[in-house]
């Protein structure tokens, strides 16, 4: 796997074929529940962060909380099912090893299983299958717009620095003018001071 940094962010060359997903069994509310897993080569946050990013598009709604798990409840995912569901969803794991497990319910806590609902359950399967690309997707995002800022942040410094430049020469050549203006107006007075200091010493003879 090919990491390049890019702030907090990095770009991950992940491998685009479609990665395993299984059926599982989770505790969820001290129950056995039907689930799906697979696990993505890339750090716990940028799976996440993939994740919530594609669901809230997808969506167009935010998660709540449920049991440890992020919940979108009573949405529509066409992608998996026709029917209004229920997705429950968290990521677990250290460094560049994350494990997902999605839940399914059409309500009421009966998750999917592909003995109750193969369809939904190989919808659910499908999408995890493909979600190494989404996160790859969504990582290259992140170091992109984390670059850019990067690069806007430089340039504005540089254009601090270049308006300095050009107000620093303004007021140099400002500077310049007035010791040339002070010289002519120094030597004028040099020429009166002179004129008096001879008409003083005539005076005194």
């Amino acid at each position: 796997m090919l990491c390049i940094a890019a702030g907090s962010f990095m770009a991950l060359s992940t491998n685009t074929s479609f990665a395993q997903a299984t059926e599982t069994t989770v505790k969820f509310n001290k129950t056995d529940a039907g689930a799906f897993t697979t696990t993505i080569e890339a750090p716990k946050d940028v799976v996440a962060g993939s994740m919530e990013d594609y669901f809230k598009k997808t969506f167009s709604s935010k998660s709540s909380s449920s049991k440890g798990y992020k919940l979108y409840k009573g949405v529509l995912w066409n992608e998996v099912s026709t029917d209004k569901l229920d997705v429950y969803y968290k990521v677990e794991g250290k460094k560049n090893n994350s494990q997902v497990f999605l839940l399914v319910s059409k309500g009421y806590d009966n998750f999917t299983t592909t003995q109750n609902d193969p369809q939904t359950a190989q919808g659910a399967i499908n999408f995890l299958s493909g979600l190494n690309v989404k996160v790859s997707e969504y990582s290259k995002t992140m170091a992109v717009a984390a670059s850019s800022k990067v690069l806007d942040d430089a340039q504005k410094d540089y254009n601090k620095y270049v308006k300095r430049d050009e107000d620093l020469k303004k007021q140099k050549e400002k500077l310049e003018k007035d010791i040339a203006d002070n010289q002519s107006k120094m030597g004028d007075r040099e020429k009166e001071l002179n004129n008096a200091k001879s008409k003083l010493d005539e005076v005194k003879q």
